[in-house]
């Protein structure tokens, strides 16, 4: 891996100078489409950016460039501290038109015979004390390839590589702890140790207990009993603290009493430009503090931790994503990479579910930060649930394939489905995601039946957003017969409903009664009448005297089961509808 080369780079000499012209070739070598490069360091004596290092450039012109701090491409980029893509030559124009003449003139010089860079990514190089001190350029003149934020990705790793070298360049010459420090977490870097190898290596280093925590607060590892009790107690107790951590990304610490003494936790965010993904605890006796040389080897630790669970993380993703295609490929009638599954030849009976997110509540940028934390959520929960599931994502759209193996029923099958879900809502509000709700369709006995489960999970969808109070979660079989008006015009449905039942909302309106009401009860217990006075509370001669009064407004007989069929189906149209109107009144 490419890092792992700029690792070797970062060992294989103490002058700085060496390192960045070996990092550098590096970065071009690694990053499709990367025709040159150019690393700008700040000349605190000036504070100006002055080149160092380029490849595809005459450095004999840039080295005339000193740019101020929010000058040019490279100017923006250390101002703001952040990474950034030009996307096209107008961008990578438009950011360079503020450059002084003169330098406008040497770069040109410096380009040579080639245009202007078709796109271009840089990244700041920010030290320990999150100051900028250069910032790491490469750039396309072809046009042939198209920068990804993948690219950016990569690049900003390097840039953090370098910063750290310089760090390093300056730190290793303190004393020789510095350089067991050093030499030991690049070992793991370059073995692709697992994540126990750096926290036993890290926890050696420091001469304390370690541990590793996602940001969903679940132990990777701990190096030792101390630090899994601090992380449960963390967690238990004091999960205020954790928050913060993952929230504010800032260090933070905690004091935790133990028997009869008292540790302090060193809480430490590990953190991508995605966010906080895990938290590095470091444990020791309250009367210990950790030195700069400490705090140097966790941030040295904390970038490969990084690096590491950012990987590890992708693949989880890549894994779902890949399930979530196979989902799709079914939906689509095609069946046969599914049938290569393990699975499949385990599996007596599926369930398809649609999850929809309710993004209305933020703005686009927030929603998506927020969906991706879902996504993690759900991730985390599939991982641990015990029956194979596919997850297909498409906006804010969620789609599911539950696998029932030979040995659950097909009852269990359903409540362990039902009890995912609840699990899912309840992390939901805990870590203050988004809201959503699910629609589960019918189970069937073979995958050639899908789209009959997919499409009842979609009404189910469909249904629930016609409610005002709507539960979070239905199945297909409780829809009953609103089912049949889902996809039916509301304005045609009214009309029936005024044609069967027209007489008795006018005859309530006008004498305040309650027929249309009474009615409905009179069915919902299946024509009883005794049954219906109870439900009404009233007398039943009461309840005789209103079903008379009704059937003579609309002139039915009660015996022919056709006509009262047509009058039970218009009283759930009626309800139906007043669940639309009520939903609109709420949304509006």
């Amino acid at each position: 891996m490419s890092l792992v080369k700029a690792a070797q780079v970062l060992t294989s000499t103490l002058d700085i100078n060496q390192v960045l012209e070996k990092l550098m070739n590096e970065v071009l070598h690694v990053i499709d489409g990367a025709d040159a490069g150019v690393l700008f360091m700040l000349n605190t004596e000036t504070n100006r950016l002055v080149a160092k290092h380029a490849i595809g450039y005459d450095l004999a012109y840039l080295k005339k460039i000193h740019l101020a701090s929010n000058e040019g491409m490279t100017g923006k980029v250390f101002s703001q501290k952040q990474a950034f893509r030009f996307h096209s030559s107008n961008d990578v124009t438009e950011s360079m038109a503020d450059l002084f003449p003169q330098y406008e003139e040497n770069y040109t010089k410096a380009v040579g015979d080639l245009t202007y860079p078709k796109s271009a990514v840089c990244a700041p190089l920010l030290d320990k004390s999150n100051s900028c001190i250069g910032v790491l350029t490469i750039v396309n003149f072809s046009g042939d390839t198209q920068f990804e934020n993948s690219d950016l990705t990569m690049l900003q790793a390097f840039a953090n590589q370098s910063s750290i070298a310089i760090e390093n360049a300056k730190l290793f010459t303190q004393n020789e702890r510095s350089k067991r420090i050093y030499n030991a977490l690049t070992q793991v870097s370059l073995t692709r140790g697992r994540l126990s190898d750096m926290i036993d290596t890290l926890a050696s280093l420091l001469g304390q207990s370690v541990a590793i925590m996602t940001d969903f607060y679940d132990l990777l590892f701990a190096s030792s009993p101390v630090a899994k009790l601090a992380t449960d107690i963390l967690k238990e107790q004091k999960s205020q603290h954790l928050d913060t951590v993952v929230q504010q990304c800032v260090r933070h610490q905690v004091y935790i009493p133990f028997k009869d003494e008292t540790y302090v936790s060193y809480l430490f965010p590990i953190h991508t430009e995605r966010g906080v993904i895990g938290i590095l605890l470091i444990v020791m006796n309250q009367h210990l503090q950790m030195d700069p040389l400490d705090l140097f080897a966790v941030e040295q630790a904390g970038a490969l931790f990084a690096l590491q669970l950012a990987e590890e993380e992708k693949e989880l993703e890549n894994s779902f994503k890949y399930d979530g295609y196979l989902l799709q490929q079914l939906l689509n009638s095609n069946f046969n990479a599914f049938y290569k599954r393990q699975e499949v030849q385990q599996t007596s009976h599926y369930l398809c579910a649609t999850l929809q997110l309710d993004g209305s509540t933020y703005h686009v940028a927030q929603t998506n930060k927020m969906q991706h934390q879902f996504s993690k959520l759900l991730y985390r929960l599939t991982r641990l649930f015990s029956l194979p599931v596919f997850i297909s994502e498409h906006d804010l759209h969620y789609h599911f394939l539950f696998m029932n193996n030979l040995r659950v029923s097909v009852e269990q099958f359903k409540e362990r489905i039902q009890y995912f879900f609840v699990l899912l809502e309840k992390d939901s509000t805990k870590y203050n995601s988004l809201s959503f709700m699910v629609g589960l369709g019918r189970h069937f006995n073979t995958i050639e039946n899908i789209f009959s489960s997919y499409r009842d999970s979609t009404k189910c969808i469909d249904y629930l957003q016609t409610l005002e109070q709507a539960p979070f979660i239905i199945s297909y079989d409780k829809l009953g017969p609103y089912t049949l008006f889902l996809n039916n015009d509301p304005q045609e449905m009214a009309e029936y409903v005024e044609l069967k039942l027209g007489p008795i909302m006018e005859y309530d309106n006008q004498h305040k009664t309650d027929l249309l009401y009474t009615l409905k009860l009179f069915f919902e217990h299946n024509q009883n009448r005794k049954k219906t006075a109870e439900a009404c509370f009233v007398h039943l001669n009461t309840i005789k005297y209103r079903l008379q009064t009704i059937f003579s407004l609309i002139g039915i007989d009660e015996q022919n089961g056709k006509t009262m069929f047509e009058l039970n189906l218009a009283i759930y149209m009626f309800s139906y509808l007043q669940n639309i109107k009520l939903a609109k009144t709420d949304k509006g």
